[in-house]
């Protein structure tokens, strides 16, 4: 079964019934939003892990380099190397706090079509005091170029990718995705970068 998500962001959210009540869903990193910012994907969102130990790379957002199309890559390699630079940034642009910080790291990644519904998603994050914890792991199949669009197939990996709450200090367990989903990512060319434009994850598991 196939939903197609406008991914300019990837988010995680919380699933209901974390907290009392089963207050809000929000946009993080494990639902990812549409349109690089629309709906949340609640199947990747509501993982059982209740405790992830993060790789050493992953225990921080760090703010990711703007990737433009070099010409010592192939067109492939430039497509692969945005691909991923585009969760580094998400990750870095969910604990930014600021709309203006998380534009101008999301910019370099992300079509301009999606971003003013991602960062309406992250101010949800935001208000409710949450950050990136850790973050995706990519695991590209294969990459096809076609002009100045392209498409990813990743299984990807949110299993590593959570909510922690800036209140208490602690990580939201029910905020990490599933390991070793199959996406499919269009990319265009857009200002001499390749940028996100959409997504679309398919609901089966698949391996590195």
């Amino acid at each position: 079964m196939m939903h197609a998500f406008r991914m300019g962001a990837v988010s995680l959210s919380r699933c209901a019934g974390n907290r009392p009540g089963g207050r809000r869903k929000l946009a993080g990193p494990a639902a990812l939003s549409a349109g690089l910012a629309a709906a949340a994907l609640g199947a990747a969102a509501c993982g059982s892990q209740a405790a992830v130990r993060l790789p050493a790379h992953l225990q921080s957002a760090t703010p990711a380099p703007a990737v433009a199309a070099r010409p010592s890559l192939t067109p492939r390699q430039q497509v692969a190397r945005a691909y991923r630079g585009y969760w580094l940034a998400y990750a870095a642009a969910m604990t930014a706090g600021r709309s203006g910080r998380a534009r101008t790291i999301l910019a370099p990644f992300e079509s301009p079509s999606g971003m003013t519904q991602l960062i309406r998603s992250l101010r949800k994050v935001w208000a409710a005091h949450d950050i990136a914890y850790g973050g995706a792991i990519t695991h590209v199949k294969s990459v096809r170029v076609k002009g100045r669009s392209a498409l990813v197939h990743d299984c990807l990996d949110l299993s590593h990718f959570g909510v922690l709450d800036k209140r208490t200090g602690r990580v939201v367990p029910g905020s990490f995705g599933l390991p070793g989903q199959d996406f499919y990512i269009s990319l265009e060319l857009s200002g001499g970068r390749w940028k996100v434009a959409n997504m679309q994850p398919v609901e089966v598991p698949c391996s590195p």
